[in-house]
């Protein structure tokens, strides 16, 4: 037994110290500060180098985050101008259309008003053209005064619209008077006179006359509805008289 334990112990020092003994390894040992700085570093080193090689892929694929960023910030710039040149372009075009609106309304303002002074123009010529005749055939009356042109016709269902004119031939002094009017109207088959302006005092100022060649009368008297105008008489009447100087009938 003893010399069983022996061998044993024998081959054990053999083991530990003889040429099969395991090789003897010395190790650095460091503390968890020195090796949390040294992760941290390499941390840091790593993410440099991603975002670098990241940053440096980007460009070389052609994609520059700061020129986009000037890209976007002119693009946004032309934006904002373009808006402003946008409002002022429908401001403008608002006013032209103002503008051509009221052109539009003024030409057609104007170009009734040039037929309006065609018809005028005519009218003047006609009254013109006759007015030597006129004049001449007042002339030729026995009191020198003549009722020429007279018409009536229906303005309402209860008025009707006379004109006529008054001449007076070669004379130095103007004519001053006034002109009576007798309507003969028919109403449910019964025929009545109105004297103007007795009967209608407001036609005064219409029916006065004070001229030296000629003048032109016009105005609008009342009748029953639908009342027939069946004639028209026109009497002429010096200042200061009672009686007619001329007259005139007009049948219709």
């Amino acid at each position: 037994m003893a010399l069983l334990r022996s061998d044993r112990i024998i081959s054990g020092l053999r083991r530990r110290f003889g040429i099969s003994a395991p090789k003897l390894s010395v190790r650095t040992h460091w503390s968890w500060k020195v090796k949390g700085t040294i992760i941290g570093v390499a941390v840091l080193v790593f993410a440099g180098l991603f975002y670098g090689g990241f940053d440096a892929g980007r460009i070389f694929a052609g994609f520059n985050i700061g020129k986009v960023r000037d890209e976007q910030e002119r693009l946004n710039t032309e934006v904002i101008a373009l808006r402003a040149d946008n409002v002022r372009l429908k401001q403008g075009n608002i006013e032209l259309t103002n503008s051509a609106q009221m052109a539009v309304g003024a030409k057609d303002v104007l170009s009734k008003q040039i037929v309006s002074l065609q018809q005028e123009n005519m009218q003047l010529k006609e009254e013109s053209a006759f007015f030597e005749k006129l004049v001449g055939s007042a002339a030729g009356s026995k009191n020198g005064l003549a009722v020429q042109r007279m018409q009536a016709e229906r303005e309402t269902v209860d008025s009707y619209r006379f004109r006529a004119l008054v001449v007076q031939g070669s004379a130095d002094a103007p004519f001053k008077g006034r002109l009576t009017l007798i309507a003969t109207i028919i109403t449910d088959g019964k025929r009545t006179n109105i004297n103007l302006p007795d009967e209608q005092p407001d036609l005064v100022a219409s029916l006065a006359l004070d001229f030296k060649t000629y003048q032109r009368v016009e105005g609008i008297f009342k009748v029953p509805a639908n009342a027939q105008l069946k004639t028209l008489q026109m009497r002429v009447i010096p200042a200061g008289s009672k009686e007619p100087r001329t007259q005139q009938s007009l049948q219709l």
